[in-house]
C-alpha cells in the first residue's frame, strides 16, 4: 500500500512528514498532547524549581560527576 498525502492525495512513498507537493502535513500524527498527559512522564509531580548561582551549580555538578 502506497502512502498518500491526506490533503492532495499526492504519492508519498518516501514517508515525508510534510507533503513535497502541497507543503501541508502528509499524514495524521499518531501522537497527541493527550497521549503525553496520560503517560507516566506526564503524571510527574516531583519537579522542583530553585534559584541557584552559576558557581554553586558548577560545584554541585562536579560533586555529582566525581563522587
Amino acid at each position: 500500500m502506497k502512502k498518500k498525502c491526506i490533503h492532495c492525495k499526492h504519492p508519498n512513498k518516501e514517508g515525508w512528514f510534510y507533503c513535497r507537493d502541497c507543503g501541508k502535513q502528509a499524514s495524521k500524527s499518531p501522537f497527541t498532547t493527550n497521549l503525553y498527559m496520560i503517560s507516566d512522564m506526564g503524571k510527574r509531580t516531583d519537579v522542583e524549581l530553585t534559584e541557584q548561582g552559576i558557581d554553586d551549580n558548577i560545584k554541585e555538578m562536579k560533586e555529582r560527576i566525581y563522587a
